[in-house]
């Protein structure tokens, strides 16, 4: 689980880490059989390169020491 203050990287672009600054949870419009999917969590990442917040989804990043 990705916590405020955790080192991330996006799997598509290794280069770009950052702190987690923000964690927002965005309800699914989606319907499966059996009911809604979970909601999303939308993570709000703070740049090393140059300061700027950039938005990404949970499952787009990865925890890096």
């Amino acid at each position: 689980m990705i916590k405020i203050g955790d080192k991330v990287a996006p799997f598509n672009n290794m280069g770009l880490t950052g702190v987690v600054v923000g964690l927002e949870q965005q309800k699914s419009k989606e319907w499966i059989v059996g009911g809604a999917i979970s909601p999303l969590w939308l993570v709000k990442v703070q740049l090393d390169k140059d300061n700027s917040e950039v938005t990404y989804r949970g499952d787009e990043l990865m925890r890096i020491d």
